[in-house]
């Protein structure tokens, strides 16, 4: 019931709400660079400690910190989103970010360290230092909102048969998310394709990239072997969310995700068109697409949604903890 009300908002925000440009600290130009982000990792082990009272190893170029997990979700929420972003959004962010970090943390129990601040294998982290970089004077403001946020659902966590529950999450979808299934090959329950309406709204929603064939050749040499030609690909087998799958190129099966990563596309949600000479990709959304849509979470969140029913939808069948 709660999903279908959900739903709802959503459709109806996207008819009614003028798109939200505000600032989103950088993760689409990330995103756009690193194509895919947060692969999928084994089953977690047991969880059991306090998660009012964790702390997290963070792997960093300087070496290992450990951070309360308060100092840790704000260089986190801070990296991840925009802190001119609604609260609710804010709220539902940390407690995404949080889960995510304890679901490392238990998966990686024999490892030095619980995380790494990079969004390439984890989720990004920036120390205090580097975001007063960022922001200058607004700091103080952005820092205080952010702050603000995690102390309101300090200690929550989405849980799934007992553990955390690996909550991921992506810039921007392409109007519906995908399953964790198709995109990492991994099945989570909880993280499978749910209505983002509003994301087709965004300005970032569509973007367009042109390639000679001659440049498409050499990005993926490594996959694809063939002389520059117009039927360089083949066999395209996409999602129902037009996520591709998988691609022949030149006689090998090649995933989206991977052809996506070489080209430095946005996301795996492409179509490829040749004419006289150079290929243009269509993207739509940023990042891998599964989970919590962070543009559609600001959008809920501006129409009155609250942290609990933005989580609610993008993580069906989680419970909130503690």
């Amino acid at each position: 019931m709660k999903s279908t009300v959900i739903t709802s908002i959503i459709v109806a925000l996207c008819l009614l709400i003028i798109p939200f440009t505000g600032l989103r600290s950088g993760q689409t130009v990330k995103e756009a660079a690193a194509g895919i982000r947060f692969p999928y990792s084994d089953e977690a082990g047991g969880f059991t400690e306090d998660s009012r009272e964790v702390s997290f190893r963070v792997k960093t170029d300087d070496g290992i910190i450990e951070l309360a997990a308060e100092d840790y979700l704000f260089g986190v929420v801070s990296a991840e989103m925009s802190a001119l972003s609604p609260k609710e959004a804010l709220k539902a962010q940390c407690v995404a970010a949080y889960s995510f970090a304890l679901y490392r943390k238990a998966s990686r129990k024999e490892a030095e360290y619980d995380l790494t601040d990079s969004y390439k294998t984890d989720q990004s982290y920036l120390p205090a230092e580097k975001l007063k970089e960022r922001w200058g004077e607004n700091y103080d403001v952005y820092a205080g909102n952010i702050k603000a946020a995690i102390s309101e659902v300090h200690g929550e966590y989405l849980s799934y048969g007992g553990e955390p529950a690996l909550a991921l999450y992506h810039s921007l979808s392409s109007g519906t998310t995908n399953s964790c299934k198709e995109v990492f090959g991994g099945d989570k329950p909880y993280l499978i394709s749910v209505e983002s309406e509003c994301d087709r709204l965004s300005p970032d929603y569509k973007s367009v990239f042109s390639l000679s064939a001659d440049e498409l050749k050499t990005k993926l040499s490594s996959v694809c072997n063939v002389p520059a030609a117009e039927n360089i690909f083949s066999e395209i087998k996409t999602s129902q969310t037009g996520l591709v799958l998988s691609l022949d190129c030149g006689g090998n099966t090649v995933s989206g995700s991977k052809i996506a990563a070489l080209l430095g596309l946005p996301s795996a949600s492409f179509s490829a068109e040749y004419a006289d000479g150079s290929y243009t990709f269509t993207c739509t959304g940023r990042g891998h697409g599964v989970g919590m849509s962070q543009y559609g979470a600001e959008y809920l969140a501006k129409g009155g949604a609250s942290y609990k029913e933005i989580l609610n939808h993008y993580y069906p069948g989680t419970t909130l903890k503690p």
